[in-house]
């Protein structure tokens, strides 16, 4: 009875905390849901949506244009291949640094640290890519170093190409996948790893038995954070990777700025947004199975 009394007062007592809720869902569900819904609609739009005409006519050849193309699936696959390789030279620089932040530096220096790892988060998107186009052009701090090394030629440079894309974008997005990671590293018990070796553990079984495990959270959020836009990325590939280096995103931007066919751009939009979904949902399976698998 004084149990039932209690639950009973428990729901009385939420019921104000769910009305004060209802204020983020709704703002929530305007921000995400009516887009959404926006671009399923701008989808089957024949050609153009301006402000004086507005809608001209709904039509299903934009998705007949789609899926006819050759190039939209070269260009979505490459976006795809890009955006996972980035994802994964981030893993692979960001677990060291991250590592480094949170267990090798001091506890005081680590705000500093952590700062210094997100400057480039904090630069200008456009300024960002400028400069570092500076440093890799033929005659450029980097180009000059490689040509001292023997590496490459006077006249020798990466720009306006595919690599020079996925280094813009690894410098761009590496800071986040860097927090991701810190802020679950830097909760892992250092007792525990000294038992790991106090047990007879290496490095490399430590991690893959206490460090990963622990830390996928920090991994996921951070392959989520970076998979998403870089796959999606129109400046980067324009800029710095010339025309042989478009992405989906690059074709969407001309089809919206440039061809001014807003229903075939949104209707690519929807597509990446599909396939995109599907990506995640893969990715998101598979890293669930990982855990299990490691015991995580």
């Amino acid at each position: 009875m004084k149990t039932s009394n209690l639950h009973s007062k428990l729901k009385k007592r939420r019921e104000p905390v769910k009305l004060l809720i209802l204020p983020s869902a709704a703002m929530l569900l305007f921000i995400s849901m009516i887009p959404l819904l926006m671009l399923i609609v701008f989808s089957f739009v024949d050609g153009n949506i301006t402000t004086t005409t507005g809608i001209s006519g709904f039509t299903l050849d934009n998705f007949k244009m789609a899926f006819s193309s050759a190039a939209v699936p070269s260009l979505m696959a490459k976006s795809f291949y890009i955006a996972l390789v980035v994802t994964l030279l981030c893993i692979i620089i960001g677990y060291p640094a991250a590592w480094a932040i949170a267990k090798v530096v001091k506890e005081k220096n680590r705000s500093m640290f952590v700062m210094l790892s997100i400057v480039p988060a904090l630069v200008s998107q456009l300024l960002l890519i400028y400069s570092i186009m500076q440093l890799l052009q033929s005659g450029g701090v980097v180009m000059t170093l490689l040509e001292w090394l023997g590496i490459c030629g006077a006249s020798d440079s990466i720009l306006y190409t595919t690599e020079a894309v996925i280094l813009v974008l690894v410098y761009e997005y590496l800071p986040y996948m860097i927090l991701c990671l810190y802020s679950c590293l830097e909760k892992i018990d250092d007792n525990v790893l000294a038992a790991t070796h106090t047990l007879g553990a290496g490095r490399f079984r430590t991690f893959v038995d206490v460090v990963l495990p622990q830390s996928f959270s920090g991994l996921l959020t951070g392959i989520l954070v970076i998979f998403i836009p870089v796959a999606g990325s129109f400046v980067e590939p324009d800029t710095v990777g010339g025309p042989y280096s478009m992405m989906i995103g690059s074709l969407i931007n001309t089809q919206f700025n440039v061809s001014l066919n807003m229903g075939y751009g949104a209707t690519l939009s929807f597509l990446l947004l599909v396939l995109m979904s599907l990506a995640l949902a893969l990715i998101n399976f598979v890293m669930k199975l990982a855990e299990r698998k490691i015991g995580g």
